[in-house]
């Protein structure tokens, strides 16, 4: 019988290409855990009973994580050192495999006529990959789960796979939020020429009106203050998020669906003016050029009373203010790592104050405020329940979410993405420029902020 022999792992002109993982030491593994953020691991990783050197990294599981010398509880940070692990393992099968079609296997196993052969696993004597690897260094690489990638397809691509832009999606997903706020607002334009004169019908007797009988002046200023805050904190988080498509997607149909709910609610039940401080424009008595105009300003302004554009009343259940304090929260809080707790709290009391001050100016009534904590929250967490199981994502007498009318519309946004959990909290830098920054620094690495 041939000896099989294995394959030469150094170039044409006898410098070795690079090192493999498999041969790391202990301190090399170090360093890797370094350079993807996981400091805290130096000491075990040398320390340990067992040092971990390159054959056991990338032989580890998600179980392994679970335990000395890691003892990982954070399914997020297991979720992503494991793919770092799988991304490692890409690349070293898809440097072996270039090495064979660029020095050939000795005794005859490859030449230049054998291409297609090796290309389907078969060598020239009929022996497969699998028989040549046995007589050399295929232990190595014995553990590996990936699939193995072609010569020119790019490493690393795992993350991309599981979590695609699919920005056409995100395009549908903005229009499918227009379409929210414009029927919100042309809703409102019917429901202003509904409201009772303050005259007439005075505020409805509420709660907090009685604990706090005198309005505070610039209270709802404060309040819309804060708002856009938040929603500029929103912004930079998902702008930074490595899969910032994913979550806009999710923001927008949240949004969109908020408010033609909204649109239902203010429109079926028609509430007097919360304040005797409102002062309502004149009605327009079916003049549809005076509505549509006046829904124009509404839209540009973004409906906030800071920009002089909302001057309607009856746009009272649910309260639209609090929909954009609590999301934008809600958004920070799931995408953002948990241990940026000091950050996630700071949040929490923009949101809080937003809220009150809300009523402190007598501009909702307290049931508009809870409607709309209600239905924002209860939205919010059953869509990213739907998203964080693949079971889920499948209409069944079981899965009693999949009733909701809009669950065809999230089959539609996210049957592509990974269903194994959260989505990563992890941040890149998202433009072109500077190019040492976004080459140098943040090339799909782990934020050296511990928990990103």
């Amino acid at each position: 019988m041939v000896e099989h022999t294995v394959v030469d792992v150094s170039s044409t002109n006898g410098h070795v290409i690079e090192e493999d993982a498999s041969h790391w030491t202990p301190g090399q593994v170090r360093d890797w855990f370094r350079d993807n953020g996981y400091k805290e691991f130096e000491t075990g990783l040398l320390n340990g009973h067992k040092p971990i050197d390159g054959q056991r990294l990338l032989s580890l599981t998600r179980d392994d994580l679970q335990q000395a010398p890691f003892h990982m509880t954070d399914l997020h940070e297991v979720d992503h050192l494991h793919s770092c692990i799988e991304g490692l393992r890409k690349s070293e099968l898809t440097k072996y495999m270039r090495k064979i079609e660029q020095n050939g296997i000795r005794n005859g196993y490859y030449n230049n006529t054998s291409k297609h052969a090796i290309a389907n696993g078969i060598t020239d004597n009929g022996h497969t990959y699998s028989d040549v690897l046995k007589g050399g260094d295929a232990h190595r690489y014995s553990s590996l789960t990936t699939p193995l990638l072609s010569g020119n397809e790019v490493t690393g691509n795992l993350t991309s796979e599981q979590y695609p832009s699919e920005k056409l999606k995100t395009i549908v997903a903005l229009m499918y939020m227009l379409l929210g706020f414009i029927v919100s607002v042309l809703m409102l334009q019917l429901v202003h020429e509904r409201v009772p004169a303050i005259e007439e019908d005075p505020p409805l007797p509420d709660i907090f009106f009685d604990i706090v009988p005198r309005r505070i002046e610039g209270a709802f200023n404060v309040c819309e203050t804060v708002g856009m805050v938040m929603i500029i904190l929103c912004a930079v988080t998902f702008v930074f998020h490595k899969h910032r498509f994913i979550i806009v997607r999710r923001i927008f149909f949240i949004l969109g669906t908020l408010y033609l709910y909204r649109s239902c609610t203010i429109y079926v039940t028609t509430l007097p003016v919360p304040g005797l401080h409102f002062k309502c424009a004149p009605k327009a008595d079916g003049k549809i050029s005076v509505m549509l105009g006046r829904a124009a300003g509404l839209l540009a302004g973004g409906g906030l009373s800071i920009t002089g554009s909302h001057h309607l009343c009856g746009d009272y259940l649910f309260s639209g203010h609090t929909i954009i304090l609590v999301l934008t929260y809600l958004i920070i809080q799931e995408y953002t790592p948990k241990k940026w707790w000091i950050f996630h709290w700071i949040c929490w009391s923009l949101a809080t104050v937003g809220v009150v001050c809300i009523l402190l100016a007598h501009d909702h009534y307290t049931v508009d405020v809870v409607v709309a904590y209600i239905l924002t929250t209860r939205l919010f967490w059953s869509y990213h329940t739907l998203c964080n199981y693949e079971a889920l994502k499948e209409a069944s007498e079981g899965n009693v979410l999949s009733r909701a009318w809009w669950f065809f519309l999230f089959r539609y946004f996210e049957r592509n993405v990974s269903s194994k959990g959260p989505l990563p909290r992890q941040f890149e830098w998202p433009f072109p420029f500077p190019r040492w920054y976004h080459k140098g620094i943040v090339s799909a690495r782990r934020s050296p902020i511990k928990g990103v």
